[in-house]
C-alpha cells in the first residue's frame, strides 16, 4: 500500500562491559590519589580556607581537562559533583554542609561551580553524549532543578475558618436538656425553661 504507516523500531540499548575499556582509569586514579593522602583535607571556615578550596576545585577543573586533552583517553571525564568531592578529599555531605552552613562567598563559589558542572552535563546531554533520563537524574537531585510535571496541591481559603460549636451550644440549638431522673438529655417541654 502506498500510505501504510510502518510502527516505529527501538533498539535496545545495551552497555558494554565495563573492562572492555579504561572509562574508569581517570576517575580511579583521581580516588586513588586522594584516599592516599589519609584524613581528607579539612578547609577552615576562614578566608584561607575559602581560597584553598577555590584553587583546589579549579585545579579539579584543569584535571578534567587536562585527562580528556589525553588521546590515549577514548572515554572522556565528565565533571561532576561526586568526582569533585573525591578531588576535594571531602564527601557530597560536607559540599552541602559547606554551601548551606558557610558565608555568602562560600555559598556563591560552590553554587557557581555547581552551575558550571550542570552546563558541562547539559550540554553533552543535548548532543545525546549522555543519556537523557541519566542528565534529568543528575539535574534534579544535585542541581535543584525539578520535573515540570510535578505538582503541589495546597487548600487555600480566602474564607476565615468557622469554628465548631460546642458541644453546650450544640445542646442548646438541638433544645435538649438534663433529665436527672433518666441520667440523660431529653427534649424540653414546652414552658419548661432551659438551663
Amino acid at each position: 500500500m502506498k500510505n501504510e504507516i510502518k510502527p516505529k523500531e527501538y533498539k535496545r540499548f545495551t552497555p558494554k562491559p565495563i573492562d572492555a575499556d579504561n572509562t574508569l582509569d581517570a576517575v580511579l586514579s583521581m580516588t586513588i590519589d586522594s584516599l592516599k593522602t589519609g584524613r581528607p583535607p579539612a578547609y577552615a571556615d576562614t578566608e584561607d580556607g575559602l581560597e584553598e578550596f577555590r584553587q583546589t576545585t579549579i585545579d579539579y577543573f584543569q584535571y578534567v581537562r587536562d585527562t580528556n586533552a589525553s588521546p590515549d583517553l577514548d572515554k572522556k571525564l565528565v565533571p561532576d559533583i561526586e568526582a569533585l568531592c573525591t578531588f576535594l578529599g571531602i564527601t557530597r555531605r560536607t559540599l552541602l554542609t559547606y554551601e548551606q552552613q558557610r558565608g555568602s562567598s562560600w555559598q556563591d563559589f560552590i553554587k557557581q561551580t555547581k552551575n558550571a558542572i550542570a552546563a558541562c552535563k547539559k550540554e553533552l546531554a543535548y548532543h545525546m553524549q549522555i543519556p537523557p533520563v541519566i542528565a534529568m537524574f543528575d539535574l534534579s537531585n544535585n542541581h535543584g532543578y525539578v520535573n515540570t510535571s510535578e505538582f503541589k496541591i495546597e487548600a487555600i481559603s480566602d474564607k476565615t475558618p468557622v469554628k465548631p460549636p460546642t458541644i453546650e451550644q450544640q445542646i442548646s440549638d438541638a433544645g435538649l436538656v438534663w433529665n436527672d431522673e433518666k441520667g440523660e438529655f431529653v427534649p424540653a417541654i414546652e414552658g419548661e425553661i432551659k438551663e
